[in-house]
C-alpha cells in the first residue's frame, strides 16, 4: 500500500472530493446529475467564503491522487457544517474513517462551536456508525426525491456541551 497523507485545503481538492461523491453515489445509490449540481454548488458557496481559521478541510491522499477527505463549515460560528466526508473504496475499513471523523470533532471543539449538524440519508450504516461514535444523534428523518431516487434523508446534531 502506498503511503497515505492528510493534508488541509489544496487546490482541485473539493473537485476531488465532488468527483468521488458524484461517482459513488451514481453507482451505489443511482442519484442523477442533480446530486452532482447540489453538492458542486455547495462546495463552490463554501470555496467563496472559505476561512482556513474558521472552517476545517481535510483530505487524505495517496500516490498523489485524492482518495477521501471532510470538511466542517463554520457557517455563522454558532452552528457548524460537516459536509462532503468520503473515502475511495480502497480505504474503507482501514480506520482513516474515524481519524477524519475525529480530526474534524477535535476543530470543532478547539473552535468552540457550540453545534454541529450534517446531512446524510438511511442506508450509510458505516458512516452513521461513525457519527454516531462522534456523539452526533439523530434529529430528522423524512423521505424526499432530491437526487432523482428517493430515499430518507436525515438530519444529524452535535451539541458541545462544554460551550454552554
Amino acid at each position: 500500500m502506498h503511503e497515505i497523507t492528510l493534508n488541509g485545503y489544496q487546490p482541485g481538492g473539493l473537485a476531488s472530493l465532488c468527483v468521488l461523491q458524484s461517482e459513488y453515489y451514481a453507482r451505489e445509490w443511482g442519484f442523477d446529475h442533480r446530486y452532482e449540481a447540489v453538492v458542486s454548488g455547495d462546495m463552490s458557496a463554501f470555496l467563496d467564503r472559505y476561512d482556513p481559521e474558521r472552517d476545517f478541510v481535510q483530505l487524505v491522499s495517496q500516490s498523489g491522487a485524492i482518495k477521501g477527505g471532510i470538511v466542517i463549515d463554520s457557517l455563522d460560528g454558532q452552528e457548524a457544517h460537516l459536509h462532503w466526508f468520503i473515502l475511495h473504496a480502497d480505504l474503507r475499513g482501514s480506520g482513516m474513517g474515524w481519524r477524519l471523523v475525529s480530526n474534524a470533532m477535535a476543530f470543532v471543539q478547539d473552535r468552540g462551536y457550540p453545534k454541529v449538524t450534517l446531512s446524510t440519508f438511511q442506508g450509510l450504516d458505516a458512516a452513521r456508525h461513525l457519527y454516531e461514535k462522534a456523539g452526533f444523534i439523530l434529529t430528522e428523518e423524512k423521505e424526499a426525491s432530491t437526487w432523482g431516487r428517493t430515499v430518507v434523508e436525515q438530519k444529524f446534531e452535535w451539541t458541545n456541551n462544554s460551550a454552554q
